[in-house]
């Protein structure tokens, strides 16, 4: 994606642990937090996730070790590789597992995965055991990455703006906009982007669009004199990208709670098999429906036939508003459906956690949450109050991400 698009969300590398920086504890799901610490920061660095080539690498990493891990002593059901290795050691294979996906995808960080992968190895004594790793780890990264042979991640679609009331326009700072090839795009789980579309927004004529207009029109703007200090701070807080968060949640909750090695591949699997599957979804349903951003809707509120809608052409939203269509919202999406997850693994969505964001606002940069779902609320809420999205968006994401979620852990992953 074009750079022009940083402007968004300058994202700081001084948040993200480097990989000499995990301490090598004997602690059972260390492991796992190392390595999705460590492909979330090569893919970070590669594009800022700019594209669908981070999610999938650290989509493809996570399976390849939860069916390493699961080889050993099966629990869970198998996503690619499936055969038996029960005298392997389960450090060894999931750290090859891990390395063998990212030297695939980005062979240009050798150095620092070889650095990683002898920094694991170095801990198991030679042995049988060792060398069975080894071997299993190979088989499964190779599973995954034949499965996913031109599976159209790196391919993008052709758009052209529709001029007609309710539909999407580019807005400010862009003439262009980003959509992948929902065609050539193979989802993780989903038969197809469009399996679970969100239902149709609501008509520019009805109260229900009138009154979530008038909302984000007073909450949403950038001079907006009826959003709180902490409706603000909320709103920056939650403006990272999905991947961004959520991984991070998944290593803070993992490593305060001790989540079993097996039980945390199993989660980061799943995490990410539904961000990607997510993503295509939500795109699929935002090119269908196609709708226009808070924005232009606002500059053009005395065209679209409701009397309860008044145009404002000085209206600007709080942040800058991303490039492609309104309806649903993707981010209200991913934090509805990784709660679910994330509390499915756990099981209870009583989960605390302290966090930093970063594109949090300088004066508030840590939030502490006791629920997931409230978590998830705040984010959907989170994109009214910078301007972005319209409530019924967000409340149709949130719908659309528990679905997509519930499917993935109705049909993937599920314990034997």
């Amino acid at each position: 994606m074009e750079n022009q698009f940083n402007s968004i969300m300058v994202l700081s590398l001084s948040l993200m642990l480097s990989c000499d920086e995990v301490p090598l504890q004997k602690v059972d799901n260390e492991v796992v937090i190392a390595w999705n610490n460590i492909a979330y920061n090569i893919a970070y660095k590669h594009d800022q996730f700019y594209s669908f080539t981070g999610v999938r690498a650290l989509t493809m990493v996570h399976i390849a070790m939860h069916d390493a891990l699961n080889a050993i002593e099966p629990e869970y059901e198998f996503y690619s590789y499936n055969e038996m290795e029960p005298k392997a050691d389960a450090t060894v294979a999931s750290s090859q597992a891990a390395f063998q996906v990212l030297i695939e995808i980005y062979p240009q960080r050798r150095d620092t995965l070889e650095i990683e992968l002898n920094r694991w190895l170095s801990t198991i004594s030679d042995s049988d055991a060792k060398t069975l790793g080894i071997e299993l780890g190979k088989k499964s990264a190779a599973s995954i990455l034949v499965t996913r042979t031109k599976d159209g991640y790196d391919k993008n679609g052709n758009y052209m703006p529709v001029v007609k009331a309710g539909a999407y326009q580019y807005t400010p700072g862009f003439n262009w906009v980003w959509i992948p090839d929902l065609v050539a795009n193979k989802p993780f789980t989903l038969t197809s982007p469009a399996q679970l579309r969100a239902s149709p927004p609501p008509a520019l004529t009805s109260k229900e669009y009138a009154d979530a207009y008038n909302e984000v029109l007073a909450f949403g703007r950038a001079d907006s004199k009826v959003r709180t200090q902490d409706q603000t701070n909320y709103a920056h807080w939650w403006a990272e990208f999905g991947e961004h968060g959520w991984n991070r949640i998944g290593r803070i909750t993992a490593e305060q709670r001790a989540l079993p090695r097996k039980q945390a591949g199993r989660m980061f699997a799943m995490i990410n098999m539904y961000l990607y599957d997510l993503y295509l979804a939500s795109f699929e349903s935002k090119y269908y429906y196609n709708t226009w951003r808070p924005y232009t809707a606002i500059h053009n509120g005395d065209n679209d036939d409701n009397p309860e809608t008044i145009a404002d052409p000085g209206w600007a939203p709080e942040m800058v508003t991303p490039p492609w269509p309104e309806y649903p919202s993707a981010h209200a999406a991913v934090a509805a459906g990784e709660a679910e997850i994330v509390s499915h693994v756990f099981g209870t969505s009583d989960i605390s956690f302290t966090m930093e964001s970063v594109t949090a606002l300088p004066s508030a940069k840590f939030r502490t949450y006791h629920n997931l779902d409230s978590a998830a609320n705040d984010c959907a809420d989170s994109r009214i109050m910078n301007g972005f999205h319209f409530r019924f968006a967000t409340e149709a994401g949130k719908k659309q991400g528990r679905d997509i979620a519930k499917f993935v852990i109705q049909n993937y992953l599920r314990p034997l």
